[in-house]
């Protein structure tokens, strides 16, 4: 999407942007024709384990679901409170990621948590271990986000700018968040525990979650910092309400 496009936001419906790139026709007139719907990405965050009884059967599931849409980026968090008890180290987890999972358990007065746990924009969450699971998840947070009264897109305008869009000129802060995660799958065979033996896929692995900057309404340009690179390193920012928060746009670079 070009940084001469416009969302035009609407209340319970996706956003419209228009088709003309107002860089070569900056006098169009928006008519009907020259909008289309466009779908806002979805962040599907997967708690889970290599430890965890339940993952082996829930991984493939929640893989073929994120994977078929588009309008999702998958992304998973190996955590540790396993690996005492098993015997067995995951070999991705990582204790930021217990407390990312726990910051979510607190937002919704939770006492505990567990995985596998697939949340999905930071407002809808269910295990995913179940067939139809994942897509009624993802229903609960379209749903959810249709009906906030934020409305609020992010777009990037070259490898070093990300726009924020909102009709909202004033808000409570906002955090500007980058996910790093390595682009590829990869196969972890379990050497001990309840899945001894087991050979796990493992797709979008979180490597690094870092806060950028604050957006508190109204339309502004980000100057990203150099991306972390390494390890088929992938990149997508967030717009969240704090750590645990709702997660109101996402853009990937």
């Amino acid at each position: 999407m070009s940084f001469f496009r416009t969302l035009f936001f609407r209340k319970k419906k996706a956003p419209l942007v228009c088709t003309i790139d107002l860089a070569h026709d900056p006098n169009h007139v928006h008519t009907d024709a020259c909008f289309v719907e466009i779908a806002p990405l979805s962040i599907v965050e997967f708690f889970m384990s290599q430890g965890c009884e339940a993952c082996p059967a829930a991984i493939p599931l929640i893989h073929k679901s994120a994977m078929a849409n588009n309008n999702v980026l998958l992304l998973t968090y190996n955590v540790t409170y396993f690996n005492n008890r098993t015997g067995w180290t995951d070999t991705k987890s990582n204790t930021l990621w217990d407390a990312r999972q726990a910051a979510y358990s607190k937002r919704w007065s939770r006492t505990a948590a567990f995985t596998p746990q697939v949340i999905i924009d930071g407002i809808a969450d269910g295990t995913g271990a179940k067939e139809g699971d994942f897509n009624s998840i993802l229903s609960n947070a379209i749903e959810a986000r249709n009906n906030s009264p934020l409305a609020v897109g992010m777009e990037k305008v070259d490898n070093r700018r990300l726009k924020i869009a909102s009709e909202t000129v004033e808000t409570e802060v906002y955090d500007v968040v980058v996910i790093s995660y390595e682009a590829r799958a990869e196969v972890v065979k379990v050497g001990k525990g309840p899945n001894k033996g087991k050979k796990l896929e493992h797709r979008n692995v979180v490597r690094e979650v870092v806060k950028i900057e604050e957006w508190a309404g109204g339309p502004k340009v980000l100057e990203l910092l150099e991306m972390p690179e390494g390890n088929a390193l992938q990149h997508v920012v967030v717009l969240q309400q704090g750590v645990g928060g709702p997660i109101v746009a996402a853009c990937r670079l």
